[in-house]
């Protein structure tokens, strides 16, 4: 009778844990907990030569990483699962309506290269007012494409708005009133801000801003001392955070293991009350 009694016991006590747990908010506790790891290519598996990365994007399935000459399909483990020659000189990539672009700055006029995702090229877009195009990200249904200019040190750059049909609908020369060299390099974007990023001049102090957020219609909002340069995304939805207010970056880096030539992505976490990026995983 007592081990019986002792049984019901026990099950009863599971049963009502069982219960809590299932009624718990698990999700936020493994939100919580969240934290990204640096995501590295293999060395060996990049082909040598290619400088460093030219611009970043990203979705569920992979990570674009676009250098000088070629485009790279990586997976969320820095595998290499595809890639692809491109036109010297290949820039900051986008993904829209389920196509990648990727930036040209020296192709008879040619500003955007269009894929599918599987690298093969479908046709290249000629931009009103943009002969060469820099950085560029889809946003609520346009492109935000940085334009051509000069190595030369300069504050003003020129910034375009096209449609999804790639009709010119704005432009203007953001300025953060930082000297920089050539134009808007990687470009990313999160609800109604777009990030930009700029190649700092040559004798500029270490810590220095290199970045800037506008709103849609190209007004400053804030600037940052993050190095974006090579390429930042946001990252899909499944690999966030609870906190909707923080979203995560990628950030593209690239480095030597043993000699040899790896891409590196970092993570950086934005916080929209602040409007500071923070990284947290490099």
């Amino acid at each position: 009778m007592r081990t019986r009694l002792l049984r019901r016991a026990f099950l009863a006590s599971l049963f009502v844990l069982t219960d809590f747990f299932a009624q718990s908010d698990l999700q936020y506790v493994v939100a919580d907990e969240f934290a990204p790891r640096a995501i590295v290519t293999e060395p060996g598996a990049l082909d040598e030569g290619l400088g460093h990365v030219q611009g970043i994007c990203c979705d569920e399935d992979a990570i674009y990483a676009v250098f000088t000459n070629r485009i790279y399909k990586i997976d969320w483990q820095g595998n290499v699962l595809k890639s692809v020659s491109a036109p010297q000189h290949s820039g900051d990539p986008c993904l829209a309506n389920g196509k990648l672009y990727a930036s040209m700055s020296s192709d008879e006029g040619v500003a955007l290269y269009e894929y599918d995702l599987d690298l093969n090229l479908t046709r290249k877009v000629k931009l009103e007012g943009c002969p060469g195009a820099d950085g560029v990200v889809y946003l609520n249904g346009k492109f935000y494409v940085g334009g051509p200019s000069t190595y030369d040190p300069h504050k003003d750059n020129l910034t375009l708005v096209y449609d999804s049909e790639f009709n010119l609908v704005q432009k203007a020369s953001v300025n953060f009133d930082v000297e920089t060299h050539y134009g808007p390099q990687s470009i990313a974007a999160w609800n109604d801000k777009v990030f930009i990023a700029f190649y700092p001049r040559d004798d500029a102090p270490a810590v220095t801003l290199r970045s800037l957020c506008v709103d849609e219609e190209l007004n400053n909002v804030a600037s940052f001392t993050l190095d974006g340069s090579n390429g930042w995304s946001l990252v899909p939805e499944s690999k966030q955070s609870n906190d909707k207010d923080k979203p995560l970056f990628l950030v593209g880096r690239t480095s030597k293991v043993d000699g040899k030539t790896v891409a590196k992505f970092i993570w950086a976490r934005f916080d929209s009350k602040t409007n500071e990026f923070r990284i947290v995983a490099e």
